[in-house]
């Protein structure tokens, strides 16, 4: 677990050294036989290409009394390691956005990449890796180190620059990125079901996780003055906010590739909903 800008560490979490070099060149695949243009899915459209479809648009929480709650929490969790604090103040959070369908209202972006990643697993379970990476421009990418990808990948769905919510959305692939190289995986073309599944769990959490502390504000959290402590309160709100998403993702009895094309994006934005739904509720019994 790394730790993030918000708590007075880097900006991006543990992102390995790797992530600012070029990608690994290209390695070559082996011939295969070209689906037909029916088997083979759109290319993938970048985020903000069309507007969300789920959610009407709702303005952004002002600064105000309305995060007073959240900010306090979250606040004394950090200065005293208080994971039930580090709980309320994310649910208070939820609470003041209006609700968990308010709330992932104000992550298209970040919807929008997880919703890549969702389609990327679908893809490599149902036609294979190559065509996975086809319809983002990185086919040339099949058997190179799975890190790598993931880094190319980053650069196809959430480019540097852009607007806070895109900053969000790219830090939570780097970061995720980051932990699936920590955990030793090979190549892109190795990887299982559960490895994807697990990095598509990782890329909606960190999100969520990046949008709370944003929102709450940088300057309001008083961070511990050793980085143990600065570690130790990031990861008792990280492992909550997991586990929350991780519980929805459970619920809904997927590993991603029997999901149909067509309802992946209603898939995405139901689930970070609920996942902030369940963090407001249990937030509040924390």
């Amino acid at each position: 677990m790394g730790t993030s800008g918000i708590f007075g560490g880097s900006k991006n979490g543990l992102v390995p050294s790797w992530v600012d070099e070029p990608a690994s060149s290209p390695v070559a695949t082996s011939d295969s036989t070209e689906p037909d243009s029916s088997e083979r899915e759109a290319p993938f459209a970048p985020p903000g290409a069309s507007p969300a479809q789920s959610y009407p648009p709702i303005p952004e929480i002002p600064v105000s009394s309305a995060l007073s709650g959240a900010r306090g929490n979250i606040t004394r969790g950090a200065r005293a390691s208080d994971e039930r604090a580090l709980r309320r103040g994310a649910g208070r959070y939820v609470r003041a956005s209006g609700g968990g369908r308010a709330a992932a209202s104000r992550m298209p972006n970040s919807r929008a990449v997880a919703g890549g990643v969702a389609g990327l697993a679908r893809s490599f379970a149902n036609q294979g890796p190559v065509e996975a990476l086809r319809r983002f421009n990185l086919v040339g990418m099949a058997g190179a180190p799975a890190e790598d990808v993931f880094v190319a990948l980053t650069d196809m769905l959430c480019p540097a620059g852009g607007t806070i919510d895109e900053a969000i959305a790219r830090d939570a692939m780097l970061e995720t990125v980051a932990d699936l190289a920590a955990s030793g995986v090979g190549n892109f073309d190795e990887l299982s079901a559960e490895d994807l599944r697990e990095f598509f769990i990782g890329v909606v959490s960190r999100s969520i996780e990046g949008k709370i502390l944003n929102e709450v504000g940088t300057n309001a959290i008083a961070a511990p003055s050793n980085i143990t402590g600065v570690e130790r309160a990031q990861a008792m709100l990280h492992d909550f906010i997991e586990g929350c998403v991780r519980d929805e993702f459970d619920a809904r009895r997927t590993d991603l590739s029997d999901l149909d094309a067509t309802d992946i994006d209603s898939f995405v934005d139901d689930l970070y909903g609920a996942a902030f739904d369940l963090i407001e509720a249990l937030g509040d019994n924390g």
